[in-house]
């Protein structure tokens, strides 16, 4: 029923789809214009986005209603919801590492941090999703997407970009430049530790944005 639910809401949303073409020309701009480690967090933040269309779709055609007179339950709604998420996140990753490594050959800034070091930037992008999931799928599921998007989706944007903003900033002053780089060279060397640690701290992050967003939405009127 799961996978239903998730062709369902992928079905859905058609209209939205041809914007993944664009994805891969404003992550290579990015990664080219701040460097390449930014690539991954663009795709996976870009294409879990893809996510959040089916609330969208919700709104105007009345697709809880749909949905609602199916034979399934309202957390497998939900479930399906954060499942097709979950595929977006390992989509971005999967196509933004090769667009990582082939982005540094000529990106205005080089980075070469190996395999531990992309696991790490992997782990940092995963807990930047769970923190995006976090606030925006509970409100989402409460208010839908016409009433909730600024809270849900549009604030949590501007909260990011106002995080990578103050890092690229802070990496422009002598003191700070290799602030990222020293970063990942620790986790490299502590990758269990680090990596882990991040790891679960964001699956925990998940978890509980899923029992909140299954509490809410199991309560909702329509």
């Amino acid at each position: 029923m799961i996978r239903k639910m998730i062709a369902l809401d992928w079905r859905s949303m058609k209209v939205y789809q041809i914007r993944g073409l664009l994805f891969p020309f404003f992550a290579i701009f990015v990664g080219w214009a701040y460097g390449s480690i930014m690539v991954i967090p663009v795709f996976v933040l870009m294409s879990s986005s893809f996510a959040i269309n089916p609330f969208a779709v919700e709104d105007k055609g009345a697709l809880n209603n749909f949905y609602l007179t199916l034979p399934v339950k309202r957390k497998e709604i939900v479930t399906g919801r954060y499942a097709l998420s979950l595929l977006m996140l390992f989509c971005g990753i999967i196509i933004g590492v090769p667009f990582m490594l082939i982005t540094n050959m000529f990106s205005m800034s080089k980075w070469y941090i190996g395999f531990n070091g992309i696991v790490t930037v992997i782990s940092v992008t995963y807990l930047l999703y769970t923190l995006f999931e976090l606030f925006r799928f509970p409100i989402l599921f409460k208010l839908g997407y016409t009433k909730g998007r600024f809270w849900g989706f549009i604030l949590p944007s501007m909260f990011a970009g106002a995080f990578f903003g103050a890092f690229l900033a802070l990496s422009s002053f002598p003191k700070y430049a290799a602030i990222g780089l020293d970063f990942i060279t620790f986790a490299s060397d502590n990758m269990l530790l680090v990596s882990g640690g991040i790891v679960v701290l964001a699956t925990g992050f998940l978890i509980l944005s899923y029992n909140l967003s299954v509490r809410i939405y199991s309560k909702r009127e329509f």
